[in-house]
């Protein structure tokens, strides 16, 4: 694999988010057949495309993750922000009950005891790909959603995936 794949699909992430975007749009300027036409290429092309990168960026990301990427304080703040944020999601009811319960199981991860926060974050990496998946199914932008709920984690996996 080569060492700038979370680079690459960086790129095609953001190009396919762009296309997503425009037939949105187009989507909603249009009506009939073209209407019907560009509401199936969203649902046949484009977001099944978004969901593979999507599930395969993490899936690479925690391949080379390592926990000396990541200072202990540093670490120690990501793990409170998601113990915080998933404590808010199931107060708030905005998401489905399987996302709810996906994000308890990567909060339950991080809640158990380990030597460091940093082996916490690096252990718990395995459970984001399959909510991502999940995220994307239910039709919503993964990219916002951790820019909002996740923002350091999301900062901390970005800048990990520029180094690589």
């Amino acid at each position: 694999m080569p060492i700038d794949r979370l680079s690459q699909i960086e790129k095609k992430l953001k190009l396919l988010r762009d296309q997503q975007d425009a037939l949105e749009n187009k989507a909603i300027m249009t009506t009939g057949i073209e209407n019907i036409q560009t509401e199936q290429w969203l649902q046949e092309e484009i977001k099944p495309k978004i969901r593979e990168y999507e599930k395969e960026y993490w899936q690479v990301l925690a391949q080379q993750t390592t926990i000396g990427e990541i200072s202990e304080q540093e670490a120690e703040i990501i793990v409170a922000e998601i113990v915080n944020e998933v404590g808010q999601i199931e107060v708030q009811q905005e998401y489905p009950d399987e996302m709810v319960q996906m994000l308890q199981q990567i909060r339950d991860k991080l809640n158990q005891p380990a030597p460091t926060a940093a082996t916490k974050i690096i252990t718990t990496f395995s459970a984001w790909p399959p909510f991502v998946g999940l995220s994307l199914e239910k039709e919503f932008n993964a990219e916002d959603f951790f820019q909002r709920h996740f923002p350091t984690f999301r900062k901390w996996a970005k800048v990990l995936a520029k180094k690589s």
